[in-house]
């Protein structure tokens, strides 16, 4: 009887530390009215959220380090590589040893603009985070207009910039 409420007890220990959960939904109008999921950020994959409490569905990009895969299947194999993740800069990149492409996004601070070229020319806004609400920005200085994504849990910059760069 000892032994199984232990081995209970290191279960439910082991599960409560194993991974880093996050359900990001769809915000809706300019307070961001929460919608049903989109995106489930789970370790180190992100995952197409399933049904309105956010299900695990396929698995959609698998992140290492500082690069950022396509998902080869739905349990999160590494295919191609998607993006590099320098500093506060997304950049596209291609091929299995990740070739530098272009500039995706850059982060500064809550704000997060377009950028262009192989120097990550800063471009018009694109989106602002408001504590856990991602509003879409606009014009060179980011003001704040609609709610997209309302973020519920932690999630590293790498996997929310990589989740904006398909907006």
């Amino acid at each position: 009887m000892k032994r199984a409420l232990l081995l209970i007890l290191l279960s439910l220990l082991f599960l409560d530390t194993r991974a880093q959960h996050a359900i990001i939904t769809w915000a809706y109008g300019p307070f961001g009215t929460p919608g049903d999921a989109a995106f489930v950020v789970e370790d180190d994959r992100i995952y197409q959220a399933c049904g309105a409490y956010g299900s695990r569905g396929p698995c959609i990009y698998v992140i290492d380090g500082e690069q950022v895969y396509h998902s080869e299947d739905a349990l999160g194999r590494k295919g191609i590589c998607a993006f590099t993740f320098e500093g506060d800069k997304l950049i596209r990149a291609q091929g299995t040893n990740c070739t530098r492409g272009s500039c995706a996004l850059l982060m500064e601070q809550n704000k997060v603009f377009r950028a262009d070229g192989q120097f990550c020319n800063k471009q018009e806004g694109a989106f602002l985070i408001d504590q856990n609400t991602v509003f879409v920005a606009e014009g060179p200085f980011a003001a704040k207009s609609d709610a997209i994504l309302e973020i519920k849990g932690e999630v590293a910059p790498i996997a929310l910039l990589v989740i904006l760069a398909g907006f």
